[in-house]
């Protein structure tokens, strides 16, 4: 294989060849962008066109109708909850009151539920109660971040005109 580089007299492309060709094809290029592609602007009269005016109905049709009544029948029974997150469910005290020491350090008033269950699991470290379910979400989140998992509980009590 032949050497090439610039120093190399074999060298097959010479300086001054190559930039007179490339002076003269941006022209050339330029030259025929202009002429071909003139951006003459021709203003379009709209008066030489026959455009027919258009009638929307929507109006006529909203002052013309008669809107169809619809019965709401009011639900009387609403629902009042409160949200918890449990941060955790163990199967001894100790266990638990540790999880409910390290709540208690960053804000929270964690209670600890004493449950009968199959699987085991006696003690349960339950946080709250929230608002919303908008704070229950918040105070998972930071759960998360401290590596607690942790379940939303939802408790509910029907209200009707009766109770209230």
């Amino acid at each position: 294989m032949s050497n090439f580089s610039f120093k190399n007299k074999k060298f097959p492309i010479k300086a001054a060849p190559t930039f007179l060709l490339a002076i003269s094809v941006s022209f050339l290029m330029s030259f025929f962008s202009i002429i071909f592609l003139q951006d003459a602007k021709r203003f379009l009269d709209l008066n030489d066109y026959d455009v027919e005016d258009i009638e929307y109905e929507f109006q006529t049709l909203l002052e013309n109708s008669s809107f169809d009544e619809i019965a709401v029948i009011a639900n009387d029974e609403q629902e009042e909850c409160q949200y918890f997150a449990q941060s955790g469910s163990f199967r001894t005290f100790a266990a638990a009151s540790s999880q409910l020491e390290e709540l208690q350090k960053i804000g929270y008033t964690p209670v600890i539920e004493n449950v009968t269950s199959q699987n085991g699991f006696n003690f349960k470290v339950i946080v709250g109660p929230f608002a919303n379910r908008s704070q229950t979400n918040n105070a998972r989140e930071n759960l998360r971040r401290l590596n607690m998992d942790s379940l939303e509980i939802r408790s509910c009590i029907k209200l009707t005109n009766e109770s209230r």
